[in-house]
């Protein structure tokens, strides 16, 4: 019998004072809506290299592993697929935030953290309110 594998995601929430960069997602399914940055770890990553990688690749900004800060992780049941996913906050990096992903990603706008657009992903918006809260850890999805 095979053992259940659970992938991991990483997502990188780039604060500005009171404020966050969010990506306008396109051509995935999440289409039309606010996402942060991340994906999903590489094997033989570490979940920190993955954050740093993530946000290289999706807005070209590089970023150092002291200046992460882990706000709240998740495990997340969604449709029936399970994730661990981990959410990030840094208000540090070098270079200009620009769209490397143009391809994904129709936008990247800066959002008021206490008052997200209406049309952010669902799980993003539970896990800013965790985070706001100081929650480090729960679990969306799920039916007790």
């Amino acid at each position: 019998m095979d053992r259940f594998k659970c992938p991991i995601a990483v997502f990188l929430l780039l604060k500005e004072e009171n404020k966050i960069y969010l990506q306008l997602r396109k051509n995935c399914s999440f289409a039309g809506m606010y996402g942060a940055i991340g994906g999903h770890v590489d094997g033989g990553e570490t979940i920190v290299n993955a954050v740093i990688r993530e946000a290289k690749e999706e807005v070209g900004i590089d970023l150092s592993k002291k200046d992460l800060i882990l706000k709240t992780i998740c495990h997340s049941n969604a449709g029936g697929k399970e994730y661990i996913q981990f959410f990030f906050v840094c208000d540090k990096w070098n270079g200009i935030i620009e769209n490397k992903e143009k391809d994904k990603c129709e936008r990247i706008d800066l959002f008021d953290i206490n008052n997200l657009p209406e049309n952010t992903v669902p799980y993003l918006k539970t896990a800013i309110n965790k985070i706001n809260a100081q929650e480090i850890f729960f679990e969306d999805g799920f039916i007790d």
